[in-house]
């Protein structure tokens, strides 16, 4: 999990993109909102990320949220010594 988040944004009716907020280089690209909210799940399930934000056409802003395939890792999955902050 990296603590952004996941967006699907429109450039066109035919040309969605999928990044990480604030990032210029997209992850994926899609002819349809579907395919690319599709993309945007499926990296989110690799990668640990719960939200996905999806924007609309017309300017509205969905979030949606992703079960992952597996927790992220804490401490606690980590052998050895812990140490406390």
């Amino acid at each position: 999990m990296t603590g952004h988040h996941l967006e699907v944004l429109p450039r066109s009716k035919e040309h969605w993109i999928v990044r990480y907020e604030g990032d210029a280089t997209p992850l994926a690209e899609s002819s349809t909102r579907a395919e690319a909210i599709a993309e945007a799940r499926l990296h989110a399930r690799n990668f640990g990320e719960p939200l996905i934000h999806v924007h609309g056409l017309d300017g509205s802003c969905d979030t949606a949220e992703v079960e992952p395939d597996w927790p992220a890792p804490t401490s606690a999955d980590v052998p050895g010594p812990h140490v406390e902050p």
